[in-house]
């Protein structure tokens, strides 16, 4: 495993060793804007775009496809927006994009495992994140979040916790406590 540095002393990514990139760029430069992948996504998961969760959508592939394009797009520019907000002592800043993720982490004071939504209404997207320090953050994972829980949305269910939990070890194993040890 890696880190690697997205915005300056704010936002981090890391890079799993079976990856060719850093989680940061396959989900807005891979998965999330890829239409022949999203198109597929959706498709293979239909059954979740007809639960009351995604019914605004009519079952129709496309929209939930353009969706997706169109708030990657917008997420990313409101992460950098963030960023400079945050080196600017501005509001809103990355501390008020994260939450936490509640279950098993709620309680978590060192390393927190946090989570964040795409920025339109009703998103699809997740991106989750450890908090290093105040205002900076290592994004772990992203996905695509069909359910109205991760536990009951197919991919996310089988890969948050894990990464969540093997990115800690990797930073307790590397000493990496704040900022200042990235």
């Amino acid at each position: 495993m890696d880190i690697e540095e997205i915005i300056p002393d704010r936002l981090y990514s890391i890079k799993y060793d079976d990856e060719d990139t850093a989680e940061y760029y396959r989900l807005f430069n891979k998965e999330w804007t890829d239409i022949d992948f999203l198109l597929d996504f959706f498709q293979s998961h239909e059954e979740f775009t007809k639960n009351h969760f995604w019914s605004f959508l009519g079952n129709n592939p496309e929209i939930a496809v353009a969706r997706v394009l169109k708030d990657a797009h917008k997420l990313e520019k409101h992460l950098k927006k963030l960023a400079v907000n945050s080196n600017n002592g501005d509001v809103p800043d990355l501390e008020e994009y994260f939450e936490i993720l509640e279950g098993k982490y709620f309680y978590e004071l060192e390393m927190t495992p946090m989570k964040g939504y795409g920025v339109m209404e009703t998103s699809f997207l997740r991106l989750y994140a450890i908090r290093i320090s105040f205002n900076c953050f290592l994004i772990v994972y992203g996905g695509i979040k069909l359910n109205d829980k991760i536990q009951n949305s197919p991919v996310l269910k089988e890969k948050v916790f894990k990464k969540i939990d093997s990115v800690r070890r990797f930073l307790q194993e590397e000493n990496i406590m704040d900022k200042d040890d990235l």
